[in-house]
């Protein structure tokens, strides 16, 4: 557009000083002392004008006429500007005082010398409303709509071209939009000033934006107003070079860089940036989280302060230098937070470092972590921690032979541990389940994560229930997203009844059992396949069971056994003996098919077999039964302690 307005100058110029000197395509009044002249078609890349007249009254003003204007794919008729005073000879010509009648409230200054084609062009504008100023913008920019802009413009050059410009505006509650809806902005107030300069094929630039108040919207950003910014640099066909730039971010900090800017390959080339006391989770939220795709860290928050000093060169971060006060991380879903961190990180891409990195606390799935320190060996991409210690509640999580390095666009980890002696009671309240007793430890062989998913190597070992558990094969696959989907089995062997029935408020039972869980899948935690068995574990032991468990685990496959104690003299005993327990439930589609100790006859089936005296069996009515009411059911019998009946 400046190119073609200046372009259009130039052409005018030596269009009227070929007419006064040759008086070619001119007609002249004598009488009326006033000269008219009509020129030729002007035509440039994206710029052309046709029916220009020029008309000199004999008051010294001057205006001019053109039918078409066509600026790029933007088109005018009929446009009119009047030059209050107009000074012409064969030396230059001027106009002071012009006025457009297609944009009231700017005013026009024009001077040009025909032999040296220099010229300056200025321009006042006044309470301009925006809405004018958009058939003056390419078609493809988003279109001013609202506001009003106040200020001056400033242009100079000559034969060869533009040589300096200035701009110094005030912006009043201007807005603009695109057709995409990409790109909009509301009551935008604020100032712009820019000036640049031309020495050869290389411009000079500053300038600097105060933008006070109002909304932008920039996919993917969303900002608000209380940005400034002021850079200084330079321009060539090449490279444009950001030599030094200031940006102040609202609620933030301030920023800091340089940069260089291929042209030719339209990539970054160079960057260094710094900022001190940077306010993490403002700076997160507002200018990093919107560019993150759905997952756990795009729904996280950050805390705290850091320094940042950053290098970047040939595609990639060459140096980063971070110090962390009071930093941390939470996921808004609650399933992981690390907090407190404190810490001063000098990462070389080309250079070994160590950085000791010390955390407060945090937790994982609900489940409290403590303080700790790691040594972190960072050797390019790729990150280590030879072995680092994770207080949980009251024991200890040791991780060993830590990894983590970037492939592609994902990030890859491993890593193996062991787990001491951690209170059931305190894990299982912190993690929102039903109170449990006894102790939890185990060792991890190995946990990787591929980017996709999570997997284990070998089998999770724990012991719980003064019994053991092994998980094996176990999966997570979009372990961060918002459904992720574990698969896996489990194999339990000799859990102490008594301790498992006192947990969850069942009656008392005493015994041993060993439970699978084969071809488990959870899809977002939830139990959507699996084959589950339960029988009583070998060897020999007190089997004991209460009335009240007798009652509860009749919830599982009928009434009838409840019905019978009622009715016999079985109903003044308290406790029972047992030779045998056994349950199980294949998983499909919501439906759990039951079975018991064996399959039994046609629709019943036995879940606990009697044994010694008094004896007592209890039977399953119902092979079929839905799995949420299930649940259900057991929520009644284990939070209420009322009596469950299945029907």
């Amino acid at each position: 557009m400046l190119q073609a307005v200046t372009h259009f100058w130039k052409q005018l110029g030596r269009c009227v000083q070929t007419a006064l000197y040759v008086l070619l395509s001119f007609s002249f009044t004598a009488g009326a002392a006033e000269f008219s002249l009509n020129i030729a078609d002007i035509a440039a890349p994206d710029f052309s004008a046709r029916g220009i007249a020029l008309s000199l009254p004999e008051n010294g003003s001057a205006d001019l006429r053109i039918a078409e204007l066509h600026v790029r794919q933007r088109g005018l008729r009929n446009v009119s500007l009047h030059c209050a005073s107009f000074a012409l000879s064969t030396v230059s010509m001027s106009c002071h005082g012009g006025s457009l009648a297609q944009l009231p409230g700017m005013t026009l200054e024009f001077d040009y010398r025909f032999a040296t084609g220099s010229w300056q062009v200025s321009a006042a504008l006044r309470n301009v409303p925006g809405k004018q100023l958009a058939i003056f913008l390419p078609a493809a920019m988003p279109q001013f709509n609202q506001g009003e802009l106040s200020g001056m413009l400033r242009i100079s050059g000559e034969a060869s071209g533009v040589a300096a410009m200035a701009a110094d505006m005030q912006l009043a509650d201007m807005g603009f939009s695109d057709a995409s809806g990409l790109h909009a902005a509301e009551k935008l107030r604020g100032t712009v000033k820019f000036a640049a300069a031309r020495k050869a094929a290389r411009w000079n630039w500053q300038g600097n934006i105060a933008w006070q108040s109002g909304e932008l919207f920039w996919q993917p950003l969303y900002l608000r107003g209380e940005h400034r910014i002021s850079a200084s640099g330079s321009l060539d066909g090449a490279s444009l070079k950001v030599e030094r730039a200031i940006i102040d971010l609202p609620e933030a900090g301030r920023v800091q860089f340089a940069a260089l800017w291929d042209m030719k390959r339209g990539v970054l080339a160079e960057c260094k940036a710094r900022g001190d006391n940077l306010a993490l989770g403002k700076l997160f939220a507002d200018y990093a989280r919107p560019y993150l795709d759905k997952g756990a860290l795009a729904e996280s928050s950050l805390y705290g302060h850091a320094d940042m000093d950053w290098q970047y060169r040939d595609g990639a971060t060459q140096a980063l230098h971070l110090v962390l006060r009071g930093a941390g991380i939470a996921d808004a879903e609650r399933r992981f937070a690390l907090l407190g961190v404190n810490s001063e990180i000098d990462w070389q891409a080309d250079a070994p470092r160590t950085a000791n990195i010390a955390f407060a606390g945090g937790a994982l799935l609900g489940v409290p972590l403590g303080s700790g320190q790691w040594a972190v060996e960072m050797r390019g991409m790729e990150f280590g921690v030879a072995q680092g210690v994770l207080p949980v509640l009251d024991g200890e999580l040791e991780l060993r032979d830590f990894r983590l390095h970037r492939e592609g666009a994902a990030w890859h980890w491993q890593f193996a541990a062991s787990l001491s002696q951690v209170s059931m009671e305190q894990f299982s309240q912190a993690a929102g389940w039903s109170k449990m007793l006894g102790t939890l430890a185990g060792s991890i062989p190995r946990v990787s994560y591929d980017g996709d998913a999570i997997n284990v190597d070998g089998a999770l070992l724990f012991n719980m229930f003064d019994g053991s558990v092994a998980a094996t094969q176990l999966k997570l696959a979009d372990p961060f997203g918002r459904a992720p989907r574990l698969s896996g089995n489990l194999s339990m062997r000799e859990l102490d009844l008594d301790l498992l029935t006192r947990t969850f408020s069942f009656g008392n039972m005493q015994g041993r059992i060993d439970v699978d869980v084969n071809n488990l899948e959870l899809q977002n935690w939830q139990p959507a396949r699996f084959d589950a068995r339960l029988s009583s574990s070998a060897g020999n032991y007190p089997r004991k069971i209460s009335q009240k468990a007798v009652q509860n685990i009749s919830a599982l496959g009928g009434a009838g056994a409840v019905a019978a104690i009622q009715r016999s003299y079985l109903r003044f005993f308290e406790n029972f003996g047992y030779e045998r327990i056994g349950w199980s439930c294949a998983l499909r589609n919501g439906v759990c098919a039951m079975g018991g100790v064996d399959n039994g006859n046609g629709g019943a089936y036995a879940i606990v077999r009697g044994g010694g005296i008094p004896a007592i069996t209890v039977m399953g009515y119902n092979r079929s039964v839905s799995w949420d009411e299930l649940i259900t059911r057991l929520k009644r019998v284990t939070q209420g302690n009322m009596q469950a009946v299945v029907k």
